[in-house]
């Protein structure tokens, strides 16, 4: 029996490499040795040759025949060499396998993912290991010092190391290494089963590959470690799929686990086989919904019709912001601009401010921070003319004038060295699909399989409680593992001290427990659910727990540092600057470390221009000039350095840190450690896999939200269908007969006419109003006027005449920026006067809010409403984005009417 190898490059021997041409058919083999106490019978020179040969060996088959026959392998021979196995009694580890055995052990390579260690090899054969890896890992890491990486990724390339075969062919490549090492007498077979056992040679070149390019970087020989290619090919290798499949475990750690959360090992083992079909059938609607994402971002490419026949961009970023560029009143695009500055911020980000030119006013435009740009020069007809420098929106000037962006690219760059002096246009870049939201969501799955039921895993009591059945519930409270009652330290003048009803009060109460490892709390609207979160986060706080706070939008998470902004809590947000709301920015992460070190920055700029100076003045001196930029390379380094120091100090202070969900994936966050209490806001929106993100950084979780309202937003049908669109918060509401749910109850917010429909088509007719809000109408207040207007609690304009005929001006019409969204300008009109008569009846515009679910709509009411000045400060958005906050007056644009009863 041999094992068929297709992809090798190397053939090895006892002591030597022989390089084989590529796609050569090559063949496992082992030469046994007879047993040193059993005389050996006569045998030929070759055959003795090949017994002496202590390790394993590859020979080539022939073009047309099977494998060849091994010296000394006929049936006499191993008959005698299996009889003589049995009768000695070796001990395991005392023989070199048989054929059979080799062939085997390759062929199972992926069957066990579990990597061998010293209690499986001992510290002979894992010495032995280290050995021949350090050498493999120093031949590929001084490769690269001598520029001979193109070889090396050639070879990478050609093993194709994210693919099964490419694994074998790793393990095929780091046999020379390990030949040239001798065996530890009396541990070859051993070490033939490590040498073959992909897992484990892949950590331990990984290992030793980061120890030499530490090394080298401490030597001065390479910057950082990190960046070089040698890595950059291992990672690579690393997050390929067969790689993660190749090293996964097929089996959890029980026996660590089994005293962790006190059930049996059989209940654990189920609860991992429900872990990895869970991870499975994620993983792939988590691909599908990205191939839909994909798909989109395509369509966006073929829509465009602007784009000169003779001319094809180099990139698909062209096509994109190329689509509509004559149309500039579409507002995604602002031409006629001029660099003013440039300067780096926070983390190496490459500002770059533009102004328009001739000291206008920026034109109306629909682009806001955070929001991917391309930037290039444009000729006299606003027209691109050079490539696309990708970056993001920084900010809008205060002034109106002007515009930051930050760009990748950096100084030197050609392209960015000919915006200077030049006119410049931005564009918003439509349709591109997100790649790192994808890959840290799948991360999360991976993490969530791998490490989810492991002793050192904080969150295991979360995911045991998530992924086992109410009897293990039961049995890891019997064990006084979890608790599942209320705080056991109640504070008696918590119901005095804040004005909660007995809903809000034992949410507040089953949230201070710290035995409790999932809390979901169903907050309908206006039942006070921000604000409940905002006294638990402080009262937690009190309680010495440390609190990772996330949402699964920027809005949500900006809502909630405002709310946490007016304690006297330390709070740090996390995230793009670009994405974080200006009311907020002065919490930001940013902000704080930019603040630290202002006046370092002042002083090291202070320098860096005397060493310019200097270095202008020496230029003929190539000896002093060198220095001088070796100084200058220094400060730069520094910067860096007291920059990183500064934000990990500022974390570690912090206590209340908050993220997006994919953003607590952030590597800033993950090295601050552990958490004591991870709280995800609207947790109703989020889909599973960027939940387990946070929570798996943290002891104890609350999933804070409404499922019943906005649902996570999907693109593929297929992958909606298929549960994707089912939150977390949704699945652990229906867990152990709602062991697991806390509701509240009592809405602060709306009068009863507008509760009454939800709480019976939503609530089961479980929400009730608070008697302070069921009667209140807007002509309750003093400066309100007493009209038929404010007096009515809720009004439904029809658009349609008796008959079911739409009026003259109220037509649905399809955007014709290519947005794919809907406007109806008779509806806006109506919705503009109806918010005219409010303000003239005494109603602050700053307490009127106007929603609907099109963004052309939405767009279309902002216009509208910027003819009239005495509306100034009436909020127009989308529904999504206002979820969570509140007005005295909501006006909601719903653009069109299906005849559905309510």
């Amino acid at each position: 029996m041999s094992l068929d190898l297709f992809s090798s490059r190397f053939l090895f021997s006892s002591g030597a490499a022989k390089k084989l041409p590529s796609r050569r058919r090559v063949t496992f083999v082992a030469a046994a040795p007879s047993s040193p106490s059993t005389p050996s019978p006569p045998r030929s020179q070759d055959a003795s040759s090949s017994s002496r040969q202590r390790s394993v060996r590859a020979t080539p088959l022939s073009p047309n025949k099977g494998a060849s026959r091994p010296a000394g392998s006929n049936g006499r021979t191993r008959r005698r060499r299996q009889r003589r196995t049995v009768e000695g009694g070796q001990e395991q580890g005392s023989c070199v396998p048989s054929v059979e055995e080799a062939s085997i052990r390759v062929g199972t390579l992926y069957e066990n993912g579990d990597p061998l260690g010293r209690k499986e090899l001992g510290r002979c054969v894992v010495e032995w290991l280290r050995q021949g890896m350090q050498s493999m890992a120093s031949k590929f890491a001084s490769a690269e010092l001598q520029g001979d990486m193109a070889d090396l990724t050639t070879a990478a390339l050609t093993l194709n190391w994210g693919s099964a075969e490419g694994q074998l062919g790793f393990v095929i490549q780091a046999q020379p290494y390990l030949s040239s090492i001798p065996m530890p007498k009396g541990l070859e077979s051993l070490c033939f089963k490590a040498c073959t056992h992909y897992p484990t040679l892949f950590d331990h070149f990984q290992r030793e590959l980061r120890g030499v390019l530490l090394s080298y970087q401490n030597q001065g020989l390479i910057w950082d470690w990190r960046s070089t290619q040698t890595w950059k090919l291992l990672k690579e290798m690393a997050n390929s799929t067969h790689h993660r499949a190749a090293v996964r475990r097929t089996t959890p750690r029980t026996k660590a686990v089994h005293s962790s959360i006190g059930v049996s090992l059989k209940k654990v083992r189920l609860m991992q086989d429900r872990i990895e079909d869970f991870v499975r059938h994620m993983s792939e609607l988590l691909r599908i919904e990205r191939d839909a994402e994909l798909e989109f971002t395509q369509e966006e490419l073929n829509a465009t019709t602007m784009l000169d026949n003779n001319s094809k961009p180099s990139k698909p970023v062209e096509y994109l912001v190329t689509h509509g560029q004559a149309q500039q009143e579409q507002c995604d695009t602002i031409c006629n601009l001029s660099v003013i500055s440039s300067s780096t911020g926070l983390g190496g980000l490459h500002l770059v401010l533009f102004r328009i030119e001739g000291e206008h006013k920026l034109p109306p435009t629909t682009l806001s921070p955070g929001d991917m740009v391309c930037v290039r020069t444009c000729n006299s007809r606003g027209e691109g003319a050079t490539s696309c420098m990708q970056g993001f929106l920084y900010n809008l000037g205060e002034d109106g004038c002007s515009i930051t962006v930050a760009l990748e690219s950096r100084h030197g760059d050609p392209t960015f060295s000919r915006l200077f002096g030049k006119s410049v246009r931005i564009d918003r870049i439509q349709g591109l699909a997100d790649a790192l939201t994808y890959e840290r969501n799948l991360e999360a799955l991976m993490l969530l399989q791998r490490n989810g039921l492991l002793k050192s895993n904080a969150s295991i009591d979360v995911v045991a409680t998530l992924f086992g059945d109410s009897k293990d519930v039961m049995k890891m409270e019997q064990n006084c593992l979890i608790d599942w009652g209320e705080s056991s330290v109640p504070d008696p003048r918590l119901s005095e001290r804040c004005a909660f009803d007995d809903s809000q009060l034992r949410a507040l109460s089953l949230g201070l427990n710290k035995k409790r490892p999932v809390l979901v709390i169903q907050g309908p609207p206006g039942t006070g659910k921000t604000v409940l979160l905002t006294e638990l986060i402080v009262r937690a706080v009190r309680q010495g727990e440390s609190v990772l706070v996330t949402a699964p939008s920027n809005a949500a998470v900006d809502n909630m540092v405002e709310r946490l902004s007016r304690t006297c809590l330390n709070i740090v947000r996390v995230g793009n600057p670009a994405r974080i709301s200006p009311s907020v920015t002065s919490k930001s992460l940013a902000e704080i470390v930019n603040g630290r070190l202002g006046q370092f920055r002042k002083e090291l700029e202070r320098k860096r221009t005397d060493l310019r100076k200097d270095l202008r003045d020496c230029i003929e001196d190539d000896s002093l000039a060198a220095g001088i930029r070796q100084l200058l390379k220094q400060l730069g380094r520094d910067l860096e350095m007291k920059e990183k120091e500064t934000i990990m100090e500022v974390l570690s202070d912090a206590q209340v840190v908050l993220s997006t969900n994919t953003g607590a994936a952030d590597p800033l966050i993950r090295k601050t450690g552990c958490f004591d209490l991870v709280i995800i806001d609207e947790a109703g929106q989020g889909i599973e896999p960027s939940c387990w993100i946070p929570i798996l950084q943290g002891k104890r979780c609350i999933l804070a939200g409404d499922h019943c309202q906005l649902a996570p937003a999907i693109l593929s049908r297929k992958a909606l269908e298929g549960g994707l669109g089912k939150s977390m918060m949704e699945r652990a509401s229906l867990l152990h007969d709602g062991l697991l749910t806390t509701r509240l109850t009592v809405q602060h917010r709306m009068h009863d006419s507008i509760a009454s429909w939800a709480s019976k088509e939503m609530y089961q007719g479980l929400l009730q109003s608070s008697h302070s809000v069921a009667s209140h109408l807007l002509a309750d207040s003093p400066v309100v006027k007493d009209t038929w207007i404010t007096r009515c609690p809720l009004l439904l304009l029809d658009t349609r005449m008796p008959y079911g005929i739409l009026n003259v001006d109220c037509v649905e019409h399809l955007d014709p920026a290519g947005t794919g969204s809907f406007y109806n300008d008779g509806e806006a009109e109506i919705v503009t006067q109806h918010v005219l008569n409010l303000v003239h009846c005494g109603v602050s515009p700053n307490e009127i809010a106007i929603q609907s679910p099109y963004i052309a709509q939405v767009q279309l009411l902002r216009e509208k409403l910027e003819e009239y000045p005495e509306l100034s400060g009436v909020e127009v958005s989308t529904v999504d984005s206002f979820q969570g906050r509140e007005a005295d007056a909501v006006v909601l644009s719903m653009f069109g009417q299906t005849h559905w009863e309510l």
